[in-house]
């Protein structure tokens, strides 16, 4: 009896040992970080800071992998597809995750994931090219009044961060403006400095530099308070429009994931966002990091899937 106990003892200590090594030894290769946009935009551009100072904090190199194609959903049905085991992330944002899978038919639902890590909050920032014949909202707004249509703005997909924005401008201005997707920030951009569109709407990160260097004109933040990157940019809400759209940026694993590796994963991420060169590089595309860890960010995500559902019953999209 006694041998018994203490063989069927050594069985459960080599067994907690296996899990504790196991947990100790997570990850135990490079971890994939899932960009599901093309390059340029914010989502790429966080990316290639995120994984250039990642491997201190998590022990393994982090690789910046894009899946661009069908507007987010080509990466992000990968990564929901991916082995549950933490080294495959998805780098997400409202759009893919909180509002699409409510108002499209999409190959993943909302609960597919496990919320690992808020990044970053940003507004958008409406811009208008540098030959657009207006240079304020209210000259925007007018323009489009007095030119149903005539108004062509560069977007990123159809109910992307830029189509929510203009769509929430064309309400509260009873405005009608023509939008053409162009698959994401980048591209969107692009167009717009070419001159082959009018106006856009996208984070700091991707308009800050052309305000900038006087390439686009700003015309609004869609903040509570003006962005510390162009103080002299007026809310859209001091502009005549209250609209409020924040987008976020972060982490997120495949349902199933052991809860031990997506607390590993959320606190690594915490430490790296305290890190003063990853900070530096963060400002120098006008980001703000503001960061919430896995079980903080999944209650962000389940008010913000509410709100976003609320919106679009507002704009008729969804019935109420």
């Amino acid at each position: 009896m006694t041998f018994r106990l203490l063989a069927a003892g050594v069985v459960l200590a080599s067994a907690l040992g296996a899990v504790a090594a196991s947990a100790e030894e997570f990850p135990s290769k490079p971890i994939r970080f899932v960009t599901p946009y093309p390059p340029g935009g914010a989502t790429s551009l966080h990316a290639a800071i995120i994984t250039t100072a990642a491997e201190p904090f998590f022990g393994q190199p982090m690789i910046s992998i894009i899946r661009a194609g069908g507007g987010g959903v080509v990466g992000t049905t990968e990564v929901s597809k991916a082995e549950p085991d933490g080294h495959t992330v998805l780098f997400g944002d409202p759009t893919i995750i909180s509002l699409r899978p409510q108002v499209e038919q999409l190959p993943f639902k909302a609960d597919d994931f496990i919320p690992v890590a808020r990044i970053n909050y940003a507004p958008a920032v409406f811009v208008a090219g540098k030959n657009a014949p207006f240079s304020n909202l209210k000259e925007m707004t007018d323009y489009a009044k007095a030119n149903p249509d005539k108004l062509v703005y560069s977007s990123d997909n159809v109910n992307g961060l830029t189509y929510v924005a203009f769509e929430m401008l064309k309400k509260e201005t009873g405005t009608k403006m023509k939008g053409v997707e162009f698959g994401g920030g980048g591209p969107a951009i692009t167009q717009l400095l070419g001159g082959n569109t009018m106006a856009y709407a996208g984070l700091p990160t991707v308009v800050g530099e052309h305000i900038t260097s006087g390439a686009v004109k700003p015309i609004c933040v869609a903040d509570t308070q003006r962005w510390d990157g162009f103080k002299d940019v007026p809310t859209c809400t001091e502009a005549g429009a209250p609209i409020i759209w924040h987008f976020w940026l972060g982490a997120l694993v495949p349902k199933g994931t052991p809860t031990d590796r997506v607390k590993r994963l959320s606190d690594g991420f915490g430490e790296l966002v305290k890190d003063k060169g990853f900070l530096t590089l963060i400002g120098r595309i006008n980001s703000r990091i503001d960061f919430q860890p896995h079980e903080e960010f999944a209650k962000t995500l389940e008010a913000e899937r509410a709100a976003l559902k609320a919106l679009y019953v507002s704009l008729g999209k969804l019935p109420g």
